[in-house]
């Protein structure tokens, strides 16, 4: 049996647009075979496959195409050139879409899950679920019509989410109502990683591809620019967003019409490798640092480099990778400012292996305020503290320098470490392990 759950071949979409309602009929009915239309390619030979239990993310521009896509894969349109194989039956949840507002929450309910195949009795069984997760009280009873935005998006993931399919396929479906749901919806994405269902996830929040997604595409006018590990694809995007720069090499599917194959400008900044001064001169001088950073998904307007870092033992100076909790530790980082930089603040974050943050700080927090940088300036930056009593496993450092909010440069995923805790206490749930706790209990007859 494959282990591939959905494979796309050179997928293409061309969608005829009209200036007037009036130009289909007129075009229908020309003897000259006259075209009122202009086409839109809206997908452009796109091929990626998918194996089973496999969260792939995907991001882009609004217009790149992502929706284009999620409805060809979901059967919801028919691609005009190309071919699609789906292993499975596949649930598409689009937010804002789908229902028939005339009918009540109940019946759309059925409707979906008749659409997906399933029979009466099976729908039934599902029904007291789909109900039950929505949480919207006797409104599933009404007509949609009568819905708030909020009350429409559970109903609509409660429905796709619960049908128990094969391959989910999200556009967008995290952003439903309050907390108490957002929660609800993470716990059950959770469950459907756990359970190897295999899932394509669209979503502008790039913090949620990470967390979820294995791997990641980034669309760009209709085409993959970009496919890979999720951090690095997300990464090489905000790029982009922010600062316009296209990533240096391509470890996906760049078509041939792209604008630096056709041998466009590239505006992306040249870094210089350059450590301008001795670093004999610094106290650190003895450590093991930790080079090479460039190798590391990073973003940031170039106005510095960050070059080298260590994350020591405050006592022996040496590197550390294992861990129990409350060591002294240094975080060290190696600047060099490449253009003047006003108000820089230094600072790190620690994820977790589910890509949560576990810990932070800046220059900022630690109270001591920076003059800006100039040119060619060097500044090696220091983090002394006490490393908290994190729960078992592995944590990863990112690293930055930014300036009134604008990141001037930050890696990601720079320096991992394990904490492996012996005792009791490692068997605590959370983040962070109670050091300091006194349990009482008094018993009565």
């Amino acid at each position: 049996m494959s282990d591939i759950a959905i494979s796309v071949e050179n997928v293409g979409k061309i969608f005829r647009i009209y200036d007037h309602p009036g130009d289909r009929l007129k075009e229908a009915f020309s003897l000259s075979r006259k075209k009122f239309h202009t086409d839109y390619p809206a997908l452009k030979d796109v091929s990626f496959q998918v194996k089973k239990g496999e969260f792939l993310g995907i991001v882009g521009k609004n217009g790149a195409g992502k929706s284009t896509l999620l409805k060809v894969l979901s059967r919801e349109i028919t691609p005009t050139s190309g071919r699609v194989a789906i292993n499975g039956n596949v649930s598409l949840l689009q937010l804002g879409v789908g229902f028939d507002p005339e009918q009540t929450g109940v019946e759309n309910a059925r409707f979906a899950s008749k659409l997906l195949g399933y029979d009466d009795d099976e729908i039934e069984g599902m029904m007291e679920e789909i109900i039950a997760f929505a949480d919207i009280g006797d409104f599933v009873y009404r007509p949609v019509k009568t819905y708030s935005s909020g009350m429409y998006s559970r109903l609509s993931f409660a429905v796709g989410i619960n049908i128990n399919p094969d391959i989910l396929i999200a556009d967008e479906v995290l952003a439903v109502g309050d907390m108490r749901f957002s929660q609800k919806c993470l716990r059950k994405m959770r469950e459907f990683k756990e359970q190897g269902k295999t899932i394509i996830f669209v979503s502008h929040d790039i913090q949620s591809i990470n967390v979820f997604c294995d791997n990641a595409i980034w669309m760009k006018d209709g085409e993959i620019l970009m496919y890979g590990e999720s951090k690095r694809v997300t990464t090489s995007f905000q790029n982009y967003m922010l600062f316009d720069k296209l990533p240096d090499d391509y470890n996906g599917t760049l078509s041939s019409n792209s604008s630096l194959q056709n041998g466009a400008r590239d505006n992306r900044p040249h870094v210089e490798n350059s450590l301008s001064i001795p670093i004999e001169a610094c106290q650190y001088a003895g450590i093991n640092w930790l080079e090479n950073l460039r190798s590391f998904p990073c973003v940031g307007d170039g106005r510095v480099e960050i070059q080298r870092m260590a994350f020591i033992l405050n006592e022996s100076r040496k590197s550390v990778r294992f861990v129990q909790g409350n060591e002294d530790v240094i975080l060290i980082l190696d600047i060099l400012a490449k253009a003047p930089v006003d108000a820089p603040q230094i600072g790190w974050l620690l994820y977790n292996r589910q890509g949560a943050i576990a810990l932070h700080t800046n220059n900022d927090i630690c109270g001591k305020s920076l003059d800006p940088l100039k040119e060619g300036e060097r500044i090696i930056a220091t983090f002394h503290f006490t490393l908290p009593s994190l729960a078992n496993g592995n944590y990863i450092f990112s690293i930055g320098l930014q300036s009134h909010n604008d990141i001037a440069h930050k890696i990601d995923d720079v320096y991992e470490f394990s904490v492996a805790r012996n005792d009791v206490k490692r068997t605590q749930c959370g983040y962070v392990i109670i050091e300091k706790e006194r349990f009482e209990a008094t018993f009565s007859s």
